[in-house]
């Protein structure tokens, strides 16, 4: 897991003295009061995009709802051609223009100052997230508005590539890629299935990318603001969002097309994930990928360890997990089962996740698809039993 770095919390008062800032800049129009819904974008050197980006965005919004944008170490003219679009239209927004210290500044950090300040102006709204190379597609809010009243807190919206920049990508390993697929797609089927989620129904998509995620009224501050990490801030919400037992939903309904560029601005996004799968002989692929052994001693760990009916059965699993009597303690006095299994996942030497290569892949997808056979076949027999 990437660690979480500390921050101070940004308040609109307190942005002059924020020890990340070095130079703030506030440009804003309207009034955010009432806003039903405020989307964020942090922007760095996009004048190229950042007209497609806000247009569809403003489209899509509702009257009275807003926008905040943070342009955060630009040299191009991405400040004045967001500022003309935003004063040309009726959209509230506010718009930032800011420096970092010395090595501090990072996109996690710029959509987690975007998003504490749309929470503080506007904190009974819907909140989203989308990039500024991203154009939100026809119907985007509305899809939003559904899985909201369906009961979801965190909605993961479908993120696909601009179709004109994707042609233009250059070549792949198409086999390797093949394999990467896959190995993705079974890997989250034996989870949907030895441990289904009512809220996801198997097939989905399983992802959330900073690109285009929502977050129902309140729950941002439920979750105490968005972790900070060098990069997969967006994989962090999900865990803390899941850890306090909030619904989470994948769905195919928001749909973004982002940029494919290979010159991307965030370190870890990815830019840099299409690039190493071109310019590496053999690149590290998403932590999320295990072997098939490690894969079904972590769903099978999670489910014994939130069926267990007291704190000796509890202790057990994590004894077999390698856990101490003293991170046994730790855990018990978790708030949630959810920051319990957290928690668990860091402390457990059997489950340490280790990135594996790409060229691993094809070693350990026979493993993989033979346990996904084995789970299928006991979701098709009569009796449902999960496999031995």
């Amino acid at each position: 897991m990437t660690d979480l770095q500390p921050v101070q919390p940004f308040r609109l008062e307190t942005l002059g003295s924020h020890e990340a800032l070095t130079r703030v800049a506030l440009h804003r129009g309207g009034t955010f009061d009432g806003a039903g819904a405020v989307a964020i974008l942090p922007a760095r050197d996009e004048a190229e995009r950042i007209d497609a980006t806000l247009r569809a965005l403003m489209a899509e919004l509702a009257p009275g709802e807003g926008v905040v944008l943070v342009v955060n170490g630009s040299t191009d003219d991405t400040l004045a051609r967001a500022l003309a679009l935003f004063e040309a239209g009726d959209a509230p927004f506010l718009l930032l223009d800011v420096n970092w210290q010395p090595g501090r500044g990072s996109a996690p950090l710029a959509r987690r100052l975007a998003l504490d300040l749309a929470f503080e102006l506007s904190p009974h709204a819907h909140l989203f997230s989308i990039d500024a190379d991203t154009v939100v597609q026809p119907g985007w809010r509305a899809a939003y508005e559904a899985e909201f009243t369906g009961g979801a807190a965190l909605v993961c919206g479908a993120i696909g590539f601009d179709p004109a920049e994707a042609a233009l990508l250059p070549p792949t390993d198409e086999a390797a890629e093949t394999v990467l697929r896959e190995y993705r797609a079974a890997s989250r089927e034996i989870d949907a299935r030895l441990d289904p989620d009512p809220l996801n129904p198997w097939p989905h998509h399983g992802n959330i990318g900073g690109a285009n995620f929502g977050l129902r009224a309140g729950v941002y501050g439920a979750v105490g603001g968005l972790p900070v990490t060098s990069f997969g801030e967006d994989r962090a919400l999900l865990r803390r969002v899941r850890a306090l037992g909030l619904p989470v939903r994948f769905s195919e309904g928001p749909l973004v097309w982002t940029s494919c560029r290979l010159d991307g601005r965030a370190r870890g996004g990815l830019s840099d994930e299409l690039k190493r799968s071109r310019n590496e002989a053999d690149p590290l692929v998403d932590e999320a990928l295990e072997p098939a052994d490690v894969l079904e001693r972590r769903i099978r760990a999670r489910l014994a360890f939130s069926r267990a009916g007291s704190a000796q059965a509890r202790g057990d699993v994590l004894s077999a997990l390698g856990l101490t009597e003293a991170e046994i303690e730790a855990v018990e006095v978790e708030a949630t089962p959810g920051e319990a299994w957290t928690l668990v996942e860091e402390l457990s030497p059997l489950l340490k996740r280790e990135r594996l290569r790409r060229s691993q892949l094809a070693t350990e997808l026979p493993a993989l698809l033979k346990l996904l056979q084995a789970v299928r076949e006991s979701a098709a027999s009569p009796a449902g039993s999960d496999p031995a």
